[in-house]
């Protein structure tokens, strides 16, 4: 029999209870007049609005979902020892830096037990250094909030603020690209 070691067995143990209580989680409702308000002024996606939330930066910022209206938001679920969420972290990279004057805002969202700057600060390191936001979730109230299952999950949210994409797998650039076009 193998021997886990107790920072495993806590992890295994603090993800599980994240994924049964992500089941709780329901997106905010968005009164009729706010979805046709944002339908005169953008391309609305047919997605349900994507809940509101604010986390902490690694630079001691705040950010706040509900302040980037009106952008096409990338949300990116990940955690510093997950080496599988380096490819879409630079793959993320490149499109941030293609389309960030066109409105396009990328957020790393860091889902892990405990809020681990080090940890964050080498990730970020290893991901071509991106000038994206950074975020800590280490009490996992966004990823409850949005049903995140796994790491490597990924939301767009289109400028009128609804979830336009999402999947729960390493996205290529040429995904991340095609879908974030449709909204930008």
């Amino acid at each position: 029999m193998v021997k886990q070691k107790p920072y495993f067995k806590l992890m295994t143990i603090l993800m599980a209870a994240v994924f049964v209580l992500a089941a709780c989680g329901r997106p905010a409702a968005k009164s009729q007049e706010e979805a046709a308000g944002a339908a005169a002024s953008f391309e609305v996606s047919d997605g349900p609005p994507a809940p509101d939330w604010t986390l902490e930066t690694l630079d001691g910022q705040t950010f706040e979902l509900a302040d980037h209206k009106g952008e096409v938001v990338v949300m990116f679920f990940m955690a510093s020892w997950c080496s599988s969420c380096i490819l879409e972290a630079r793959a993320l990279d490149q499109l941030y830096k293609e389309y960030a004057d066109q409105g396009l805002t990328v957020v790393a969202i860091n889902v892990e037990p405990e809020k681990n700057a080090a940890g964050l600060t080498q990730f970020r390191q290893q991901a071509f250094d991106a000038p994206y936001a950074w975020t800590f979730d280490n009490e996992f109230k966004v990823t409850q909030l949005y049903g995140v299952k796994s790491l490597d999950t990924t939301f767009i949210i289109d400028r009128a603020g609804n979830i336009a994409y999402n999947d729960a797998f390493v996205t290529p650039y040429e995904t991340l690209k095609e879908e974030a076009e449709k909204w930008l």
